[in-house]
């Protein structure tokens, strides 16, 4: 069983790892920010780049959100031509969803895009910030082991 002090310690690093993970998406939004992606979006492209096909359900595991939320998303996708259906042949329930040409030219550039931005973004600042919460995060972790 846990002690107290081994307890304070856990709490101390989840709000230090949450912290983090508040900070990075901070930097992840403000990247995103003249690609015209949503952050979802985004990452159903940049999931299909890494994958290269998936359903609509598997999405939905993947980012933790209903079916029809990732339809919603992937459909303006489709209508602008950066993923593509295909119906299985072979179990006609089953619609595969990928990157047409377009799509994964589109990735590149948002990736392009999101390095940019974050370069003119207050980066040292942040990633000052962001490497001392990691520092302390590790830390934290040592107390605990």
């Amino acid at each position: 069983m846990l002690n107290h002090q081994q307890i304070k310690n856990q709490f101390e690093s989840l709000t230090t790892l949450q912290a983090i993970q508040k900070q990075a998406y901070q930097m992840l939004v403000q990247g995103l920010a003249k690609t015209e992606f949503s952050m979802r979006e985004w990452g159903i492209l940049v999931y299909l780049e890494q994958h290269g096909q998936a359903t609509a359900s598997e999405l939905a595991d993947a980012f933790m959100v209903t079916r029809t939320l990732i339809s919603r998303n992937t459909w303006r996708l489709i209508q602008d031509n950066l993923i593509q259906s295909q119906v299985n042949p072979n179990d006609r329930r089953v619609v595969w969803l990928s990157l047409t040409v377009n799509g994964q030219e589109r990735v590149q550039e948002g990736v392009r895009q999101v390095q940019e931005n974050l370069k003119t973004f207050n980066q040292s600042h942040d990633l000052e910030k962001l490497t001392k919460q990691v520092e302390t995060l590790s830390q934290q972790l040592a107390k605990i082991n």
